[in-house]
C-alpha cells in the first residue's frame, strides 16, 4: 500500500499533553495527488489542563476564546483522524503518515489518539515521520543541529512560521516538497 504523508502542527497550552491542552491542529498534504492542497484546522475547547503563560504568548489562543470557539477535544480529535483517512483515500486507497517538525507533535497527538480515538493511535499506527531526521537524511548531513530553521539554508525554507497551526502545517509541506526537488525523494510519496 502506497503513503499519504500528512503535514501536521499542534498548538498546546503548555509542554506536555496530561498537564496541559491541545489547542488546535492544522493539517494538509505533502505532495497532493488530485486537485488543491486538502487542509483540516480546528480549534480545541480546553480540558482540564494547565495553561502556561509562555505558550500563550507564542500562538495567542486564550483558554476564554477557546471556551466560546473551540470544539470538544474528543471531536476535534475525532475529525481529524477521519479527515487523515479521507485525504489517504482519494484518488486510491494509501496509508496516512503522520509528518511533523520535531517529536513534540506527535507526542501529543499520540496521546490525544489514544485517548479519544481508538487503539494504537489509529489511523497513523504507533510512529511518525519525523521531518528534521528526514532532512538530515536527505542533505546527508552529519551534524543534527543543522536542522534548525536558523541554521538550515535559506532555500530550503518556505514562508513565515506564525504559529497557526494550518498555516505552519502548510509551510511544513511546501517545505518537504522544496527539499524533495532539491534533493531527491528518498523515501517519499
Amino acid at each position: 500500500m502506497n503513503e499519504t504523508w500528512v503535514s501536521v502542527d499542534l498548538e498546546t497550552s503548555g509542554a506536555v499533553p496530561g498537564l496541559y491542552n491541545l489547542v488546535s491542529i492544522g493539517a494538509t498534504v505533502i505532495n497532493p495527488l488530485v486537485g488543491p492542497r486538502p487542509k483540516f484546522y480546528v480549534e480545541v475547547y480546553p480540558h482540564g489542563g494547565m495553561e502556561d503563560p509562555e505558550a500563550l504568548a507564542v500562538h495567542g489562543l486564550a483558554e476564554e476564546y477557546l471556551r466560546k470557539a473551540g470544539v470538544d477535544p474528543k471531536i476535534a480529535v475525532t475529525e481529524f483522524a477521519q479527515w487523515a483517512v479521507d485525504v489517504a483515500n482519494r484518488p486510491a486507497e494509501t496509508r496516512p503518515v503522520f509528518a511533523s517538525w520535531g517529536s513534540f507533535d506527535w507526542m501529543w497527538m499520540g496521546y490525544y489518539l489514544e485517548k479519544f480515538g481508538r487503539r494504537y493511535t489509529y489511523p497513523f499506527g504507533p510512529n511518525s515521520l519525523e521531518l528534521k531526521s528526514y532532512y538530515l537524511g536527505l542533505t546527508k548531513g552529519t551534524e543534527w543541529r543543522m536542522t534548525a530553521k536558523g541554521r538550515m539554508p535559506k532555500e530550503d525554507l518556505r514562508g513565515a512560521h506564525t504559529h497557526n497551526a494550518l498555516d505552519d502545517a502548510v509551510e511544513q509541506a511546501e517545505m518537504v516538497e522544496g527539499w524533495q526537488r532539491k534533493y531527491g525523494s528518498a523515501g517519499a510519496v
